[in-house]
């Protein structure tokens, strides 16, 4: 590990000591992308205190492991973008007050203009964005829908961009935060909040090289949700509340 990312670990490390953790209680909470990383970091926080249903493809066993009751798994392929009958009867049944955009993919690592894959495009923008906007308008048909959690990125910023390159997932996570601050606006009246949040340099399957565990990452989610700041709704931010540039 270089100085670099040994000092901001440090830096980060030292932070979280003095942050309290919050929780939530007695919510309904949909969270997908919930096999692996972050996702499944918070299926199994919320577990404890509330009801979960966890989307997920059809690899599943990290989530059967935690099971304890509280928790529905629901499996799909978001790839495909197909939602059976049974899957959205499944939503709107649970009632969901807190739903949250986990699911993503980052795609391969050569990602240069001239070698764009049309196709390999079409998946990413699949998962990454029109599964969220699926799963929204899923969720929005009952009243009890409050909060809206879409996990974006740093990389999905215009102004923060210096080396480019990376053109799906950039791409797919600028598109993403434009949905979060236009959500946040026809929401509005409905009283959700919309929390757009770059969760920080995770360490998970899609970035090895992360300085920060995946559960840090979903406490901080969490106190985001428990404190749910309305003024931070449609902006993009940071783990720690901090308002990022678009």
């Amino acid at each position: 590990m270089g100085i670099i990312k040994t000092i901001q670990k440090k830096y980060n490390n030292l932070l979280n000591l003095y942050e309290k953790n919050l929780f939530l209680e007695n919510k309904n909470i949909i969270v997908s992308g919930a096999n692996t990383g972050i996702g499944f970091e918070l299926v199994k926080k919320f577990a404890i205190k509330n009801n979960v249903i966890a989307l997920a493809n059809y690899k599943t066993n990290n989530l059967d492991n935690i099971n304890n009751g509280k928790i529905k798994i629901l499996k799909n392929d978001f790839k495909e973008l197909k939602f059976s009958e049974q899957f959205i009867n499944e939503i709107y049944k649970f009632r969901p007050q807190i739903l949250i955009n986990c699911a993503a993919i980052f795609g391969p690592e050569d990602q240069e203009l001239e070698k764009i894959n049309y196709e390999n495009f079409s998946e990413i923008m699949k998962i990454n964005v029109f599964a969220p906007i699926k799963l929204i308008n899923f969720c929005i048909k009952n009243l009890d829908l409050k909060q809206i959690v879409n996990i974006s990125s740093e990389m999905g910023s215009i102004s923060t961009n210096k080396i480019g390159g990376y053109y799906y997932y950039r791409l797919s996570k600028c598109m993403l935060n434009a949905l979060s601050k236009n959500l946040s606006i026809d929401l509005k009246t409905k009283r959700i909040n919309i929390f757009c949040i770059h969760p920080g340099n995770v360490k998970t399957k899609m970035n090895s090289g992360g300085l920060m565990s995946p559960e840090l990452s979903a406490q901080k989610i969490i106190n985001i949700l428990s404190k749910n700041n309305s003024k931070l709704s449609g902006l993009l931010i940071d783990m720690n509340s901090k308002v990022l540039q678009w």
